[in-house]
C-alpha cells in the first residue's frame, strides 16, 4: 500500500483526524504520478492487468446505480469497478475524508450477471460468480468482497450492489454490516430511515482509461 493511500486509510479510522486535509494531502501526493501516467491531476493512477486507469471518489447522494452512472458520463468517464482490496481501501478512506459522516455507501461499477438475476446463492451463482464488473477495464475477482452471506438476493430482485465505507469495522443498521465490503441491494433505492441511515449513498467512484 502506497504511504498517500495509507494516510487515507489512517484518517478513515480515526475520528479526531483531519479527513479534509488527508485528501487534500492526497490529491497533492498523487498529482505527479497521476498527469505523469495520463490521468487529471484530480484522479488516481492504477496500474491494471487491461492497462492504465483513472478513478475519482465523488460525493452525491443517488437514488439510483443509473443516475450515478450518469454522473460519471458528464466527466468522459464510467462507473469503476474495484481491481484489488488496495482499491477498496483507497475508495472507502477517499469517501471518508470527504464527508461528515462516519459510514455510507458507495455506488460502483457491478451488477448481477444475466444467468443469475433471479437467482440466490447456489453451486453456480456464488459470492464470486453471482455478479460482474462493469466498466470494461476490472478483472478478476480481487476487490470483489461480499459481505457475510451475501449476495443473498432478498425479494430476488437486487440486481445490483452498494460497497459499504466505515471509520469502525462493522456497523449496525438493520443488522451487522462490515467495512469495505458490497452488499446486493435493489437498482433503485428506496427512502433510507433512521435505522439503516448508516448505509444511506454518500457518493460514487467513476473511472476511465489513463491517455498514456
Amino acid at each position: 500500500m502506497q504511504k498517500s493511500t495509507l494516510i487515507l486509510v489512517l484518517c478513515a479510522v480515526s475520528a479526531m483526524a483531519d479527513c479534509p486535509a488527508a485528501y487534500r494531502a492526497l490529491l497533492n501526493s498523487q498529482m505527479k504520478e497521476s498527469t505523469a501516467n495520463g490521468c487529471a491531476a484530480d484522479w488516481k493512477f492504477v496500474n491494471r492487468p487491461s492497462g492504465g486507469w483513472c478513478m475519482k471518489v465523488f460525493t452525491g447522494y443517488y437514488e439510483s446505480k443509473a443516475e450515478a452512472e450518469k454522473a460519471c458520463q458528464t466527466v468522459d468517464a464510467t462507473l469503476s469497478g474495484l481491481q484489488t482490496a488496495d482499491e477498496a481501501l483507497y475508495i472507502q478512506a477517499a469517501i471518508l475524508a470527504q464527508v461528515p459522516e462516519s459510514s455510507g455507501s458507495l455506488w460502483t461499477g457491478i451488477q448481477r450477471t444475466k444467468k443469475c438475476i433471479g437467482q440466490k446463492l447456489t453451486a453456480t451463482c456464488t459470492n464470486l460468480t453471482s455478479f460482474e464488473w462493469t466498466d470494461g477495464a476490472t478483472t478478476g475477482t480481487g476487490g470483489m468482497v461480499f459481505q457475510v452471506g451475501q449476495p443473498d438476493n432478498q425479494g430476488l430482485n437486487q440486481n445490483c450492489a452498494l460497497f459499504l465505507a466505515s471509520k469502525t469495522p462493522t456497523i449496525s443498521a438493520r443488522g451487522t454490516y462490515y467495512a469495505a465490503t458490497y452488499e446486493d441491494v435493489g437498482c433503485a433505492l428506496t427512502t433510507f430511515t433512521p435505522e439503516n441511515i448508516g448505509r444511506k449513498t454518500l457518493g460514487y467512484v467513476c473511472g476511465k482509461k489513463a491517455d498514456k
